[in-house]
Parts: C-alpha cells; sequence; structure tokens
C-alpha cells in the first residue's frame, strides 16, 4: 500500500538523535517501570500481577477468587453471548425463537429483573428463576414453563464453562499451601449451582466456601458481599488476597476496604470485548481469545498469533467455503501451493469425511501461470510483468520471466535504460521506461516465444493432475485480484481446451472481475472489495495475510519434463531460520485451533462464522496493534514473489544511528506505517515525537 509522505519538513543536514532518544527512552521505561532495569523491557502485564500475588501470597490467610473469567471461563466472545445459544435446547427450541431475538428478549428480561429488585428492596441483586420469570412474561409463556427455562441456560452454561488454564493452578496451590479459599461471583446464578458448575470444571471444593451475590442480596461492585463475608467469617480484610477480573468489583472496591486485591490480566473476555451476532461466531470468537489470554507466561508469540488472529478467519473461510463448494456443485477443488496449503488442512479439520467435492492441492504461482498466458493478450495478466513492491535493477524485470536482459542492451538503450538502473514502484519515468521496452517487437517476440514453451509443460501438468477431466472445478486461493484463476482460464482458451471454473478467494478486490474468461470468482471476506472497511483494514497489510497463508518451501518458478512426467521447479526457500520456526508456530496454533472447533462440532453443531467476527482479530492487529504484534510483525520480511527474491521487513526500523531523515524514509517506505509507530523502542518514541510536534 502505498504511504503518503510525512506531511513535515525534514532538516537539509539531519542529526544524529539516536543517543539522546535511546537515553531519554531508558529513562521513561525506567520510570514507568523501576523493573526495566533489571529485565532490559518493560515487563508484562502478567508478570506484574504473578509479582503482586507472589508478594501477598505468603501473609495471606484466605485467598478469594472470582469466578466467570477467573477460575471458569465461557467459550464465547462476551457473557451476554451465553444467551445467543438459548434457542438450541428445550424447551426454547420447541419454540421456533430466533437465536439473536431471544438473546436481546433474555437481556431485555435481566435488565428489567434487575430493575424491579433495586425498586423493591434496593438491591439489583436477582435469580436465574427471577430473570427467567419476567423473560416468561415478555415471551407470552406460562409460568409453569419457568423451571424448564432454567435447566436450559443451566445446560448452555455447562457446555460454554472450563476451567481456566492458569488461574486453576493458583486455585490447586492455594489448596496445596493450607489457605481458607472463597468462591465469590457477582451473578444471577444461585450457590448451588455455582457449586456444581466449578466441580464439573474440574475444582475440588472440599472446605471451599462458594458465595453468590444472587442468594446474598450483595454485590462486590456494590461494595458489600466482601465485608460482609469476611466480618461473618470472623477475617479481617488485610488478611484477604482477592484476585479477579473486574477492576471496579474485584480491585478498585476491595482494595479501598483494606483486601489484597489483584487485578488479573488473563480473563478470556474483557470489558472492552464486543458481543457476537451469531452463535457461531460467539464460539470462533471466544474459543480464540482462551488460547491467546488466559496462559501464563505466554505461550510463544506466532503460536497465539495462529490460535487467535489465523484460526478463526481460516476457519470462517473454510465454513464458507464448504456451503459455496456444495451449493455450485463443484466435483473437484484444488487449493493453490503455497497459499493453499494451510487452507486445506484448516478444511480438512472441519469438514472431515462430510458431502464435498474432491480435495487436492495444486502447484501453482503467479509466475509460473502468468507465463504460459501471455499470448491471451488480456491486461490483468500482461499488466503482471511489472508488478513489483520493491526497486530493482531495470533488468531484473526480464531476468526473472526467464529472459538474458544482456540479450536485450540494445533496446534498454532506445529506451533510455541501462540494464542495471533502478526501477522503483513510485518512479514513474522509470517505469514508463520499462513499459515502453517491454513493449518492443524484439522483447515482445522472445517472450511468446518463452510463453509458449512454458504453456506447453503447463498444459502437460494440468492433464497430469485431472484439471481437464469432466466437470466442474474450484482453485481455492487467497484472492486479491485471481490472476492464477485468470492465468488458468486464459491458457484453457489459449489451447481450446474449455473449463468450467469458480474461484474462492479469502478476499478480492475490484479488478478480480476484469479479464475472468468465463469463469467465476467471490470472496468470503470481501468481494469485489466490499464491504470497504473489511477490504480497507486487509490492505493496510495485505502482506500478513499472505504471511499467515505462506510455508517454508522455495515459490514455484516453473516446470520442467522428466520423462513423461512434469515436475515443478521451486526458488530458492525465501524465509530465514527464525521466520520459518514463526510459520511453524503459526501453523501449529492455527491447526490447534481448528481441531478444538472440530470438537465444538460435536457439542454445537457445525455453525457458520460470519466474514465480520472472521476478520475482527485480524483487523484489530493490524489497525490497532499492542507494542509485542507491532515488533513481532513488522520484523517479518516480505518478497514481491513473481518469480523475485528480494525481501524487506513489514515495519523496521533501519539499523544503525537514527536521525530525523532516516526516521522519515523508513515511515515513507514501510509496508505497514501503523506498525513501525506502535513499536517499543527508542526510534518508534522520536517518530512519533516528531508527528506529534508537527500535529501529526
Amino acid at each position: 500500500m502505498t504511504v503518503a509522505p510525512l506531511p513535515f519538513p525534514i532538516a537539509a543536514t539531519p542529526r544524529d538523535i539516536d543517543e539522546d532518544a535511546t537515553a531519554l527512552f531508558r529513562a521513561l521505561a525506567a520510570a514507568a517501570a523501576p523493573e526495566f532495569r533489571a529485565l532490559g523491557r518493560l515487563p508484562t502485564d502478567g508478570e506484574r500481577a504473578s509479582a503482586a500475588i507472589e508478594a501477598a501470597w505468603e501473609a495471606a490467610r484466605v485467598v478469594s477468587f472470582d469466578v466467570f473469567d477467573t477460575l471458569i471461563v465461557r467459550k464465547v466472545a462476551a457473557p451476554r453471548d451465553v444467551f445467543l445459544h438459548l434457542a438450541t435446547p428445550t424447551p426454547f427450541s420447541a419454540w421456533g425463537l430466533d437465536a439473536i431475538a431471544l438473546a436481546n428478549v433474555r437481556q431485555q428480561a435481566e435488565t428489567e429483573t434487575r430493575r424491579r429488585a433495586a425498586t423493591a428492596s434496593g438491591s439489583g441483586e436477582v435469580t436465574l428463576r427471577e430473570i427467567h420469570g419476567v423473560l416468561a412474561e415478555l415471551l407470552h409463556r406460562p409460568d409453569t414453563d419457568v423451571p424448564a427455562m432454567v435447566q436450559a441456560e443451566r445446560l448452555v452454561e455447562r457446555a460454554l464453562c472450563v476451567a481456566h488454564p492458569f488461574l486453576r493452578t493458583l486455585y490447586d496451590r492455594a489448596v496445596h499451601d493450607g489457605k481458607v479459599l472463597w468462591c465469590v461471583s457477582d451473578t444471577y446464578h444461585e450457590t448451588e449451582f455455582l457449586r456444581e458448575l466449578l466441580e464439573s470444571c474440574g475444582f475440588d471444593l472440599t472446605g471451599v466456601e462458594v458465595f453468590s451475590s444472587a442468594d446474598i442480596r450483595m454485590s462486590k461492585g456494590e461494595g458489600k458481599l466482601m465485608l460482609e463475608i469476611a466480618k461473618a467469617a470472623g477475617v479481617t480484610p488485610c488478611a484477604v488476597l482477592h484476585i479477579g477480573d473486574h477492576p471496579r468489583a474485584d480491585a478498585a472496591i476491595p482494595s479501598q476496604q483494606g483486601f489484597v486485591a489483584v487485578l488479573h490480566p488473563w480473563a478470556a473476555s474483557r470489558h472492552t470485548d464486543r458481543p457476537a451476532q451469531a452463535p457461531g461466531d460467539s464460539i470462533a470468537l471466544g474459543l480464540a481469545q482462551i488460547g491467546a489470554r488466559t496462559v501464563e507466561p505466554a505461550l510463544p508469540f506466532w503460536w497465539r498469533f495462529g490460535y487467535s488472529v489465523a484460526g478463526p478467519m481460516l476457519c470462517g473461510f473454510a465454513y464458507w467455503l464448504h456451503a459455496r463448494l456444495v451449493a455450485d456443485d463443484v466435483q473437484r477443488a484444488y487449493f493453490l501451493l503455497r497459499d493453499g496449503e494451510i487452507i486445506l488442512d484448516v478444511y480438512t479439520a472441519l469438514v472431515g469425511d462430510r458431502t464435498g467435492p474432491e480435495t487436492s492441492l495444486l502447484e501453482s504461482s503467479r509466475r509460473a501461470y502468468m507465463m504460459p498466458a501471455l499470448a491471451s493478450g488480456r491486461g490483468s495478466i500482461t499488466s503482471q510483468l511489472m508488478a513489483c513492491e520493491n526497486a530493482r535493477p531495470a533488468r531484473e524485470f526480464l531476468e526473472r520471466i526467464g529472459l538474458r536482459a544482456v540479450d536485450f542492451k540494445s533496446s534498454f538503450k532506445a529506451v533510455g535504460l541501462e540494464l542495471d538502473d533502478i526501477v522503483a514502484p513510485n518512479d514513474t519515468n522509470a517505469s514508463t521506461k520499462m513499459i515502453t521496452l517491454l513493449g518492443r517487437t524484439d522483447v515482445v517476440t522472445a517472450m511468446l516465444a518463452r510463453s509458449q514453451g512454458e504453456r506447453q509443460l503447463l498444459m502437460r501438468f494440468l492433464q497430469q493432475e485431472g484439471v481437464f477431466a469432466t466437470g466442474r472445478i474450484a482453485v481455492v486461493d487467497i484472492g486479491w485480484n485471481g490472476t492464477i484463476q485468470k492465468s488458468l482460464a486464459a491458457v484453457a482458451s489459449i489451447e481450446g481446451r474449455p473449463l468450467d471454473l469458480h474461484g474462492y478467494y479469502l478476499g478480492t478486490l475490484p479488478p478480480i472481475m476484469q479479464d475472468l474468461g468465463g469463469s467465476v470468482a467471490t470472496g468470503f471476506l470481501f468481494h469485489a472489495g466490499a464491504p470497504v472497511d473489511h477490504a480497507n483494514a486487509v490492505l493496510h497489510l495485505r502482506q500478513l495475510v499472505e504471511f499467515i497463508c505462506t510455508t517454508t518451501r522455495g515459490s514455484l518458478r516453473g516446470f520442467r519434463a522428466e520423462g513423461k512426467t512434469v515436475v515443478p521447479v521451486h526458488g530458492d526457500v525465501d524465509h530465514s531460520a527464525a521466520q520459518q520456526a514463526h510459520v511453524a508456530q503459526l501453523r501449529a496454533g492455527a491447526m490447534a485451533y481448528a481441531r478444538g472447533l472440530a470438537q465444538e462440532q460435536q457439542v454445537f453443531g457445525a455453525q457458520p462464522i460470519s466474514a465480520s467476527a472472521a476478520i475482527r482479530h485480524l483487523a484489530r492487529t493490524i489497525m490497532d496493534p499492542t507494542a509485542d504484534e507491532a515488533c513481532e510483525i513488522g520484523d517479518i520480511r516480505h518478497g514481491d514473489g513473481l518469480g523475485s527474491d528480494r525481501v524487506r521487513s513489514l515495519a523496521r526500523y533501519s539499523d544503525g544511528p537514527f536521525t530525523p531523515r532516516s526516521l522519515a524514509a523508513d515511515y515513507e517506505t514501510a509496508y505497514w506505517p501503523i506498525g513501525l509507530l506502535a513499536r517499543r523502542e527508542p526510534a518508534a518514541m522520536a517518530l512519533r515525537a516528531m508527528r506529534w510536534l508537527h500535529g501529526v
């Protein structure tokens, strides 16, 4: 994506500001967190919370735990998403209620019940039975239905709740250390059901006190429940270590009352999380949050990214893809290598043996399919000859398509270029000369000759892979402009081999509609650039989606014949050893998520995931990254593809001392300027300060 220049002037003679900015950064970091000097970095929220717990542990006579999002997590995006699943069990299922409408009425019933209780007694604490009594009124059901309605919601809670992976270890430690344990919840669930729920999640409650605001009619949030419990137990607040996730009810208020309160950062559902809009979305987002947020020490970054960001996106695509393939009567679906490999793995994990087309991987790349299709003259294909994201010598535009640049020296000179002149993506003059060169007769003749030879090999390969067998076929890939699909359709047309071809993609941009050659294409996250908010989020860093779907093997350069067989020819591996490890961790996380979601299908059924839910965590990461995300993702090196080995980082500052001019250059050339600004390092602080000083 092209980035506008910084909207402020840079001194003609830049001064090295690295030393001063670095010293200031370190001083500010140490002031904000004294641990910085020992750690060499700012501590994580998890490290801070763990340190606070350790500091209070020995002196604590009582360890008190909040319940929901502390001892127990729900497999939903936000707590109210529990109600999205009420339409499934009886008696609600027999009434034919829409899941979303029922969830809204259930929320309305709770609000009204609390209002009535507060008016009558001064406390808004209510029981589930009371809520469903009001819900029955709103649904025009007799009061005799209420017990079954309550049981239905309890059934949903049991299905959605699991023990918190990390807080469970603290609970077990408290038991082992002989602490008095309290489980204290602001909830509409009565104590009896809370105990049942905790035990079903694996907690041993022998000798443990469980307290519910619904029974006591006091809450932590009102500032009464913790004091009442401590008074009844004869315990002074300072002897109680309370651990919970609510900033006010579990931290601010108990601390003011003398309790040792620690606000933990490991809640799966945080108070800023938006509810989902459909049952399938709620499970998809809830699982992602549990995997990303509830483990301490945190799992490797790229595993968590694969689980919580790539997982929902790829699984949403897989559900959508299966439905489309079946509806469109596709006989064979080819997942295009390299990007389609992880898509096929996720698809197989979710769909399994369900009815659908035959699936297989198909060796492909823009370079290997575009060259054989050049004779079609289609603009979407010939334009690929100039595709580039990095500055490169003019000679490489020919060499990457298999021509020797030195054989065309006279043509280079005729258009005013030297072989090693640099052509940058934003250099209009050099690009125009390059386009003129590619249109010269000798170059065109050589390209078409090369194209014909490669087309013969590609046709043999496609025949060998069964592409031309009878029936509708599909290609599955990331998408954007559908160059491979268009090239495949063009090659088939040139050779007079009709293809009933559909393309299914993660996302497509407006150019997808050009030169389809009678084939059909559609996208999941966005199609032809709509909805705009989805497309714009991805376009701020489409390279991240390409990294999600990459492999650690080299790109396909073309094909060669080995006897009667045609085999692919690959370039060198284009990832460093460290980046290969990141790819492996990302894939492991994404597949762990897919397998986990497949297990949930056995309980909740195979429910679709909307494009909005599938893209939610990806869009947030791209548009509003944390410092850790900006650093880890920004360090990834991305290449042009199309036969090129040139790569550069997505959002990283240049090596060596930085100056105002170098910072401006880094910003203007970054794939991801948002990420460059979000990094936590002296150069980022200096760049943010420069922008702030100029009112940007």
